[in-house]
């Protein structure tokens, strides 16, 4: 098939829909950032407001521990001073801490008493406290059922309270004894001379709770036996509600285990916000855990807080998307009014070339493009030492058939012959209309003569059907000249001058 001379256009546009492409790609990637650098911010803005809150909540729960160091100490300090069952002093500093701290829910003494002692010692706690104390322990339970004590080497009742209530005065009595949950914290504290904290329980009241210990020790052992100083701390008071309550925090404190079985250490739990499975999924969970520095109240908090939508500045982000929507739709509308310019610049350039180098009525190329061509091919037969060839056609008898069909017909007779030579060529081949009812045909990289020649019988015989012009059939014919170089000449014009006088020569034998 001959060539036309046409450029490729979709070649010449292609790196247009990569820019576009490219830019799209820029943009939707400069939005990404800019949405993740702001979420980023956001969740580390967050993160510091979590680990100031949890700082400021870890401290208010060791302020209050040391609270509680010092008002035990003081309390221990009063009752090494005070005489035996005159506790009217240690009544009044209780009440006045109560008043000041309210997760201070009582004051309690309880005393050691060997078991040969022990029948004296409620007989004197009967005359001096309360007529009806007694000896008794109880189980753990919802029910809270007294027991019998059974027969020990050495017991620890309680013998004062403050405020005694009738809700608490059964406590009078309660062997401590009997309960490994306290026993081990007062072994500790005999131990190590320190206020000791027991193991968490539920008091009466039903919030969890534990005993602080400090034991007291008099010079005179005889007639002062070994006593403790008690607080009974609420554990859930030591978790500030206000701090809380602006949080949604997942918080839980617990008594670190010093080698016990008893799982139960829980002091204070609080549940968080539940979170979806998107935010579960998109957004970090944050964790807070911390130890108190007091070895009497080795407490441990731990809070935690999945990060939720609500959390990020979602307005600040929903505008970065819509402004980035609105600003992509103008890239897109900016994209496609180029993209339509471009095109339209194209196709006029490409009509521009197809003019320039294609006949307007055949669509075969013409001259210059010919010439071009040629150029070329000589050049590079010249190079490789290859031959080529310039077929000259000229159309015998063809005003005989304007003037008897008209002009018209024989532009469509045109047309039609150009067709035909245009189908009967090779790819490489190049068919061009010369001038007028005459047309060249380049043919690359062709042997000697017997080629040539049968070039010239195929393209007699793609002319030998008759042609269907205006319901006529019309018969046409060609005269045709062949140069080859480099036998026939080595320039264009050599070569050009020898295939017209070829042809000019077989005119004349017609």
């Amino acid at each position: 098939m001959g060539i036309t001379g046409l450029p490729a256009t979709n070649h010449r546009f292609k790196p247009l829909t990569r820019l576009y492409l490219l830019i799209v790609i820029v943009w939707f990637v400069f939005i990404a950032v800019l949405v993740s650098l702001i979420i980023s911010s956001e969740l580390q803005e967050e993160q510091q407001r979590f680990q100031r809150s949890s700082d400021a909540l870890f401290q208010q729960i060791s302020n209050k521990t040391e609270i509680n160091e010092s008002v035990i100490e003081g309390f221990a300090s009063l009752l090494a001073s005070s005489r035996q069952h005159e506790w009217q002093q240690l009544r009044q500093y209780a009440q006045r801490i109560l008043r000041r701290y309210p997760h201070i829910h009582t004051f309690e003494i309880a005393r050691e008493v060997d078991h040969e002692n022990l029948p004296e010692f409620v007989a004197d706690m009967r005359r001096r406290v309360d007529p009806g104390f007694r000896l008794a322990r109880f189980g753990f339970n919802e029910r809270r059922q007294w027991l019998n004590v059974g027969v020990r080497e050495r017991y620890i009742p309680i013998v004062f309270m403050e405020p005694m209530q009738a809700d608490n005065h059964a406590i009078l009595g309660l062997d401590l004894a009997s309960h490994q949950l306290f026993r081990q914290a007062l072994q500790q504290s005999k131990r190590m001379d320190v206020p000791v904290a027991s193991l968490p329980f539920t008091l009466l009241e039903g919030q969890r709770g534990f005993l602080l210990h400090r034991v007291v020790r008099l010079s005179d052992a005889e007639s002062h036996p070994v006593q403790f100083a008690i607080l009974v701390i609420k554990a859930g008071e030591l978790v500030p509600n206000d701090l809380l309550e602006r949080n949604a925090f997942k918080v839980k404190l617990y008594y670190r285990d010093y080698s016990n079985d008893i799982k139960d250490n829980e002091l204070y739990y609080k549940s968080g916000r539940s979170a979806g499975d998107l935010e579960s999924w998109l957004l970090p969970r944050l964790h807070y855990e911390r130890m108190t520095m007091n070895p009497g109240q080795p407490f441990v908090l731990v809070i935690e807080k999945q990060i939720g939508f609500g959390d990020v500045n979602t307005g600040l982000i929903a505008a970065v998307m819509i402004i980035g929507a609105i600003s992509f739709g103008a890239v897109l509308v900016f994209s496609r009014l180029h993209h339509r310019n471009e095109m339209s610049r194209l196709q006029y350039e490409n009509r521009l070339y197809y003019l320039a180098n294609n006949d307007s009525l055949t669509g075969l190329v013409n001259r210059n493009f010919l010439l071009d061509r040629m150029r070329q091919v000589l050049a590079r037969a010249k190079r490789g030492e290859s031959c080529f060839a310039l077929v000259f056609m000229d159309m015998n008898n063809f005003k005989m058939i304007n003037d008897e069909f008209g002009h018209a017909s024989g532009d469509v007779l045109l047309r039609e012959i150009a067709q035909r030579f245009k189908g009967c060529m090779r790819e490489e081949d190049t068919v061009c209309r010369y001038q007028g009812d005459e047309f060249i045909v380049l043919l690359e990289e062709v042997s000697r003569d017997d080629e040539t020649q049968y070039i010239q019988e195929k393209l007699r015989e793609c002319l030998e059907a008759p042609f269907l012009i205006n319901g006529h059939e019309v018969y046409a014919s060609a005269s045709i000249g062949v140069a080859v170089f480099p036998d026939d000449g080595d320039t264009i014009e050599s070569l050009l001058n020898v295939a017209d006088q070829n042809m000019y020569r077989e005119k004349e034998d017609v």
